[in-house]
């Protein structure tokens, strides 16, 4: 696997881990307070989905549902940063790695 891949999957799975902590710190302790629940919008953006999805999220059905759709968003985007990331790090020196010959 290439850097910039591995690179990338390394950033999907940093998303998905911690969308799995914010999920399980819902889940067993359930209480927080506005500064912990800005903390997690700022790592976990698509755990902003709770708020228009708050009827839905009362049900365990919804809830699940709710958090595995913000954790595949999340996932998403943590890989999308991971990929500008590589793409910045390992830019093609030349022609040639570019699929150029000289």
């Amino acid at each position: 696997m290439s850097k910039p891949s591995r690179l990338i999957l390394v950033f999907a799975a940093l998303g998905l881990a911690i969308t799995a902590l914010i999920f399980s710190w819902l889940k067993f302790i359930g209480e927080f307070d506005a500064t912990l629940y800005t903390a997690f919008a700022i790592v976990c953006p698509p755990a902003l989905l709770c708020i228009p999805f708050s009827e839905v999220m009362k049900e365990k059905v919804g809830f699940y549902a709710i958090w595995l759709l913000i954790g595949l968003a999340n996932t998403g985007l943590y890989a999308i940063v991971g990929a500008a990331i590589a793409g910045q790090l390992w830019k093609p020196d030349n022609d040639v790695e570019r699929g150029k010959a000289r």
